[in-house]
């Protein structure tokens, strides 16, 4: 099932105006088999950019309240979690993306698992902001990188949810990570020798960011 974006701004319209008070009517209170209705209007809501608070109760389910950051609801202890550096611009998106599965884990807690449109449509909005992110490089190679990275990222998230059927995401043996480091020995040979036919002073490795798995 693949949710459209029309899809998105709709649900997302209906919660631009979330409260905590509306959270707490019934946060925690879905019934078996049926999508957690605040977690997937959450998730509805922070893929379309649109305004959005989580369920009442979220903070007690995950240890810590969400925050804006760049513009983005956002966990505010995440990373881009990830065996190979990524670049500084990339953080912001990756902290969004991860409030989005924490909400998808919350819901599965509660009995009410949204199907799998809530992560193809996180997914999604990592793969385009990271590649917006990109934007703002001004050299060519540099940019151009950086959006090789992007690539790298979305791919190994990506195989990682379509392993795990877009449902909720759980630890695995390292797919993902495989998967990451795999293309990550490509694109950087590929940068390599392209880096022989460009000026050195584009620098085009920097800024990155090594984070630990």
């Amino acid at each position: 099932m693949r949710i459209t974006r029309a899809a998105l701004v709709l649900a997302a319209t209906a919660f631009t105006t979330i409260t905590v008070t509306a959270g707490a009517s019934g946060a925690s209170a879905q019934p078996v088999g049926q999508e957690h209705r605040f977690a997937a209007q959450a998730v509805a809501a922070v893929t379309s950019d649109g305004v959005a608070t989580a369920p009442s109760d979220f903070a007690v389910f995950s240890g810590y309240y969400p925050v804006v950051i760049d513009g983005y609801l956002a966990n505010p202890n995440g990373d881009c979690s990830s065996p190979i550096p990524l670049p500084d611009e990339f953080d912001s998106a990756c902290k969004a993306h991860d409030l989005g599965y924490d909400l998808l884990r919350y819901a599965h807690s509660h009995g009410a698992e949204l199907g799998p449109w809530a992560r193809q449509a996180l997914d999604s909005q990592l793969d385009r902001r990271m590649h917006e992110a990109c934007d703002g490089r001004v050299s060519p190679a540099s940019r151009s990188y950086c959006f090789s990275m992007a690539d790298i990222a979305a791919t190994a998230v990506n195989g990682n949810s379509w392993r795990q059927n877009y449902l909720t995401p759980v630890k695995e043996s390292g797919f993902e990570y495989g998967t990451a480091g795999v293309l990550g020995a490509s694109v950087l040979a590929f940068s390599f020798v392209r880096s022989r036919r460009v000026d050195p002073s584009d620098n085009f490795f920097l800024p990155t960011k090594a984070v630990a798995a």
